[in-house]
């Protein structure tokens, strides 16, 4: 069973924007390394990592478990 919709959240990063920028555009499967409380993981479904136009699955951890 998928989600789909909108999720808005607010949250404080401890980051340079350049680094913030690094992590999010290009390395992001390491995302879940520096969040694995928010985020389990990320999948490249479709094309290459980093490159526009990649398709990803996030997946992502709500509430406590």
């Amino acid at each position: 069973m998928s989600l789909f919709g909108k999720l808005d959240a607010e949250i404080e990063i401890k980051a340079s924007a350049y680094k913030f920028h690094e992590v999010n555009s290009k390395r992001l499967a390491e995302v879940s390394k520096l969040g694995p409380n928010f985020i389990q993981s990320v999948d490249l479904v479709e094309g290459e990592w980093g490159q526009e136009g990649s398709v990803m699955c996030w997946y992502f951890n709500f509430g406590k478990s």
